[in-house]
């Protein structure tokens, strides 16, 4: 049986019996899974806790405790795979207005020198602006050249699961994170919620989802802002008339950072995206990577996995909930 989401570890049994120096069996090749939790812990405050160990964690998998391994070095060594995903429509132009500013900031402070980085934004269709690069100036140019498109609509789950393609396309050793700047909750999507859920779990992509309010936004922005959301299709303050109908629905952000180990942070204003940014690559780079070879199980569905540190009775963990069995 094998796994997802799971790093394939390339484990060798390499069985030679040596009959003679003409006559050698081929070496038997078994490939033992290796699954994969990326474990985020803080306390109170938000602060990342450092110097724990395996003694402190306790992993179970569908409630059987495991044996894990934790190499510290693997979160510094192991490159990040990022796809950023931003909301485009017109309503959003005040929040686009300040997302456009920060693409210079990706690169230092989440993917790092050996990640690389992808670059999409969304309204009524999902458009990839920049393929996956390492170039810092290639990231910033991606994010300054993002404009508005339709008035209303933002396909945010059609925008994960596409991500969630591009980062499935590209190496399995890596990190696969997930960053989207929109809305907490979809317009228009032609996927369901469950089924990006469940590529998102299968591939092993973590999401953080910064969200806005676009009203809040639109009321606090400058005057620049607005206008800029008036010439681009968008429909401003009227377009939001239909906000309280949508308060009812299923806030899509939060499904995504539960679901995948992520974080569901905020923001409203640029100093305060800066922050979510800097947070966000802060959490990526001080988790800790555990690993378990999982037993033999009639489960072939999806595994339940908890992750608790019994030594700090006040740290918050923050892990995918599981995986998929195939």
């Amino acid at each position: 049986m094998s796994y997802a989401p799971i790093a394939r570890a390339g484990v060798l049994c390499a069985l030679t019996v040596a009959l003679s120096a003409q006559d050698q069996p081929a070496p038997i090749r078994t490939e033992v899974p290796l699954v994969l939790i990326p474990v985020a812990v803080v306390d109170r405050k938000g602060n990342s806790i450092d110097g724990l160990t395996t003694e402190d964690f306790a992993v179970t998998d569908d409630g059987v405790r495991q044996r894990i391994r934790m190499d510290t070095s693997d979160t510094l060594l192991t490159p990040v795979s990022l796809v950023v995903a931003a909301e485009s429509n017109g309503i959003s132009a005040p929040a686009l207005a300040r997302i456009r500013r920060v693409g210079s900031m990706i690169q230092p402070l989440i993917v790092g020198e050996r990640g690389q980085a992808a670059v999409l934004k969304f309204d009524s269709e999902v458009k990839v602006l920049e393929e996956f690069t390492s170039d810092s100036t290639r990231i910033r140019d991606a994010f300054a050249n993002m404009r508005t498109g339709s008035a209303t609509q933002a396909r945010l789950i059609d925008a994960v699961a596409e991500g969630v393609k591009m980062l499935s396309a590209g190496s399995e050793s890596s990190r696969r994170v997930m960053l989207i700047l929109s809305e907490s909750r979809d317009r228009g999507s032609k996927m369901k919620l469950a089924q990006a859920v469940e590529l998102a779990q299968r591939a092993g992509v973590t999401i953080y989802p910064a969200t806005y309010s676009a009203q809040a936004s639109t009321w606090i922005s400058k005057p620049e802002d607005a206008a800029e959301a008036a010439n681009s299709g968008g429909t401003g303050l009227i377009g939001l008339i239909t906000e309280p109908a949508r308060l009812g629905t299923t806030n899509d952000a939060d499904a995504f950072a539960e679901a995948t180990g992520g974080r569901h942070l905020s923001f409203l204003t640029l100093n305060s995206l800066e922050k979510v940014i800097s947070k966000a690559g802060e959490e990526i780079h001080s988790q800790y990577l555990l690993s378990f070879q999982p037993t033999a199980t009639a489960n072939s569905g999806f595994h339940r996995v908890y992750v608790a540190v019994p030594s700090k009775k006040d740290a918050v963990v923050r892990a995918r909930p599981g995986y998929w069995a195939k």
